[in-house]
């Protein structure tokens, strides 16, 4: 079986089932017909960013990093993966460079992204590095300037209200 094929049947497990052990998804792994080692399954585990928490029973079980702040916005949840992930930033002309922890840009970008500000042209996340592409470098500026205090944890202000500026038109 593909690495692929493997990620997306656990994934689904984790979405349809309450799994609380390496164990027990290997067992719902078995059942799908797919045999893996632990070791492999830890690296599986790690690369989808699944994470333990505990319900409200007091019984824990796996779920998706990104879906513990569901029920939080966007910028608050932006905010903690910048605290969590970004190592450092750079502005370079209409590019942000953020360098993130190993196999954590998607996250950062994903929720960029997400966020639909008019001032951003799109990301890129590769390995350790997320670029964000803005339409001006006056906005790229901005925008490094609201990140890096993230992520320096200099700023008490909003993000939401320091963005604000950047899903204006005509931003000057």
């Amino acid at each position: 079986m593909k690495k692929k094929d493997r990620l997306f049947t656990i994934k689904k497990l984790i979405l349809n089932h309450s799994i609380a052990t390496q164990q027990e998804l290997m067992n719902h792994l078995q059942k799908e017909n797919i045999q893996t080692t632990q070791a492999t399954l830890s690296r599986d585990i790690k690369e989808l960013n699944l994470i333990k928490v505990t319900q409200l029973d007091r019984t824990t079980k796996y779920t998706f990093f990104h879906d513990t702040f569901l029920e939080k916005s966007l910028y608050y949840r932006l905010e903690k993966a910048l605290h969590n992930y970004a190592v450092s930033i750079k502005c370079i002309g209409f590019f942000v460079i953020l360098f993130v922890r190993p196999t954590h840009p998607r996250i950062i970008a994903s929720l960029i992204d997400e966020l639909k500000i008019p001032a951003i042209a799109g990301t890129i996340a590769s390995f350790d590095t997320c670029l964000i592409i803005l339409n001006t470098e006056q906005e790229a500026q901005l925008l490094c300037a609201c990140l890096s205090d993230i992520i320096l944890e200099q700023s008490t202000d909003d993000l939401e209200k320091k963005l604000v500026p950047l899903f204006q038109k005509n931003f000057t």
